[in-house]
């Protein structure tokens, strides 16, 4: 069977209908908090995101990147790969040209196998249940030789417990099993979305069924006395913060 006959069986039922329709106002809403700065988004990105990303993609200068879940295309302009794609589940109006986008779905990816040098899922794995069509897809179109780089908001991040004064959360879900956290806002503005948690292990051990080889894997904690000092106001969130727990984690998976 080709590839293309499969992605495009795979398309018709993994899409959700409920994301697709909320995810442009979101993305939209996402952006703002982070070009205003009005929450901590802009801090998040700019201290946990961008360098843990930059540092594990490494030179790209002469290598074909893609970067699914672009937003626009920020990691693109940091990292500036020879050649650069782009892709999102919504359209991207204020992407440039040069990182040719394209509306897709890291879960049913067109590419051709074996394509990219550099394959990036930056905070795209949390938002659906398929996590095994999403790696496969990936493994499929990155090159042997090459890696793909996932970040994510690291799972114990979501406690599902409320906070005491000296941000001490109580554990009220079974952290040892999947569940969904439904009508999730983003830095608690962006949104409503349904959030799929599962263990972490869940990650690394569908990367290895699949094929990729784990080269290393980070965690990003807050620095809380940074964290004061450099968002806006203050701590400005309608998220309780701490850095007691990892907020990001970062998995390099190489393909050989």
């Amino acid at each position: 069977m080709s590839h293309n006959r499969t992605i495009q069986a795979d398309k018709s039922s993994v899409r959700d209908a409920s994301c697709l329709e909320v995810w442009p106002k979101t993305a939209e809403t996402y952006s703002q908090l982070i070009s205003n700065q009005s929450q901590d988004s802009h801090y998040l990105r700019l201290r946990g995101l961008k360098p843990n990303l930059l540092r594990m993609i490494g030179d790209c200068s002469e290598k074909r990147l893609l970067d699914i879940g672009c937003s626009n295309g920020w990691l693109l302009d940091e990292v500036k790969p020879c050649e650069g794609y782009s892709c999102d589940i919504v359209g991207q109006p204020d992407i440039q040209s040069k990182w040719k986008f394209q509306v897709q779905d890291i879960r049913s990816l067109s590419y051709l196998d074996n394509f990219f040098d550099v394959t990036v899922a930056s905070l795209v794995l949390i938002w659906f249940e398929e996590l095994d069509l999403a790696i496969k897809q990936m493994y499929r179109v990155t090159k042997p030789g090459g890696k793909a780089v996932i970040a994510m908001v690291h799972p114990y991040f979501y406690r599902v417990g409320n906070a005491d004064d000296n941000s001490n959360f109580l554990i009220s879900k079974d952290l040892s099993k999947p569940f969904k956290i439904q009508n999730l806002k983003i830095g608690g503005v962006a949104g409503p979305l349904t959030y799929f948690y599962r263990p972490f292990t869940d990650y690394l051990n569908t990367c290895i069924r699949t094929g990729f080889r784990i080269n290393q894997v980070l965690d990003w904690f807050i620095d809380m006395e940074d964290y004061a000092q450099n968002t806006k106001n203050g701590m400005n969130s309608n998220i309780t913060r701490s850095g007691k727990v990892p907020m990001y984690s970062f998995i390099e998976c190489l393909k050989e």
